[in-house]
């Protein structure tokens, strides 16, 4: 596989990244270190509070305009924000990628942070928190990672709470540019045919002149450690049964254990063959769907099992769940299903930098939350998975003495 990239750091602390691709279209894609982990407590839900105001005018683009011009010119602009980080693209024809990156820039440089605006979107993201709390499957997921990453910034929602969200004022957007958009804080990725040379002159053009940056002081992320066995039932107005069953688990820099979770994720329950779901839902019939998940930020991780079900006993799903995990310690995997686990692994993979957006997003989470070469060891590792090498870390990881079961239930159903 050739996935050659050059990077550049450049005097004022900002890491460029290029890859050459053919391709029509050029992404550029802008990462910042600051999520969630590095919020206040009275001021969660700020960062993607930040993501959306940008979009609201900025010092030469009033308005909407600068969505209208990257319209113009044939392209997609969009942003998110994670526990880790915050990042931003525009994906447009390759021939106006120094007009992309002048908007990208622009963005995230030069907000106007109107406060008629900001009341607007604050009560935008207020109702959003509201069909969130209505949601029962944002609700399942919110509800396992609180309890989950207990006493950990992880423990809060992306957007933020009512309170918080309502007590934010227009100072707290600059000082949170201030804090964390500076070059030092930043690494820029462009993925697309695009001149190299080019590329790093533009930007040196742009970010030559430091911008005003003031001191913050990082959350030191507290040691996470695995709690009793809880299991928590909530009623909604729902006509349907959800589950989940989440347990701690590593961070980016336990890429080993993370690659050996990912595989177990999909021996248990990724796709028709997975063990839970030829078990529980084909076999048995007492779900009407099962999957897994392995999801690893910069601190820490959540692997979970998440399923739903019509008139089935919960506690019942719960057990042939734990022993469908025990049964994988004593009884080998079969060659038929490593094999299936690695090629669904890595096709995932190399899906992910099909397209220029998909490589951006790639190269630019893993120079945020790690390092680069973090991609090339993840391959190596599922290339070389032995089916031996699950049992550790599923004894490590998978103990359901300390895990979190949450189910939501019709209310009326409510036991």
């Amino acid at each position: 596989m050739n996935f050659a990239y050059t990077k550049k750091v450049f005097p004022t602390g900002l890491k460029v990244i290029f890859r050459r691709m053919k391709s029509p279209l050029v992404a550029l894609n802008l990462w910042a270190r600051v999520g969630v982990k590095d919020e206040e407590p009275t001021k969660i839900g700020i960062s993607h509070f930040f993501e959306h105001m940008v979009f609201k005018g900025t010092t030469n683009y009033p308005g909407l305009e600068l969505s209208r011009q990257v319209q113009s010119i044939g392209g997609n602009i969009n942003a998110g924000t994670s526990l880790d980080s915050t990042d931003f693209y525009i994906v447009s024809p390759k021939n106006y990628w120094e007009k992309s990156l002048e908007l990208l820039f622009e963005l995230i440089n030069n907000p106007i942070f109107d406060p008629t605006e900001i009341d607007r979107e604050r009560n935008v993201i207020i109702q959003e928190i509201h069909l969130d709390e209505d949601d029962p499957e944002e609700k399942l997921a919110t509800t396992l990672y609180r309890e989950v990453f207990s006493g950990s910034p992880y423990e809060h929602s992306i957007l933020g709470t009512k309170e918080t969200i309502s007590s934010l004022k227009r100072e707290d957007f600059f000082r949170h540019q201030e804090s964390f958009y500076h070059p030092s804080n930043l690494t820029m990725v462009v993925c697309g045919d695009t001149p190299e040379n080019q590329l790093f002159e533009k930007i040196d053009r742009i970010y030559r002149i430091e911008k005003k940056t003031i001191p913050h002081s990082f959350n030191i992320f507290p040691h996470l450690s695995k709690a009793p066995m809880k299991r928590i039932e909530i009623g909604m107005d729902v006509h349907h049964h959800y589950g989940a069953i989440g347990f701690l688990g590593p961070g980016v820099r336990q890429q080993e254990e993370i690659c050996l979770l990912k595989f177990l994720s999909v021996i248990l329950g990724n796709g028709i063959d997975s063990r839970l779901n030829a078990r529980l839902r084909e076999k048995e019939q007492l779900v009407d769907s099962i999957h897994t998940n392995c999801s690893y930020y910069q601190e820490s991780g959540i692997f979970s099992i998440v399923y739903t079900f019509s008139n089935s006993d919960s506690k019942k799903i719960a057990a042939i769940i734990e022993e469908e995990c025990n049964r994988l310690i004593n009884h080998p995997l079969q060659e038929i299903e490593i094999n299936r686990a690695k090629n669904l692994l890595l096709s995932d993979f190399y899906h992910s930098i099909e397209t220029t957006l998909g490589s951006a997003e790639l190269l630019g989470r893993f120079d945020t939350i790690d390092t680069i070469d973090t991609i090339f060891r993840y391959l190596g590792i599922i290339q070389n998975i032995q089916g031996n090498q699950i049992y550790d870390v599923l004894k490590k990881y998978l103990d359901f003495n300390n895990s979190v079961s949450v189910i939501i239930n019709p209310e009326d159903q409510q036991r």
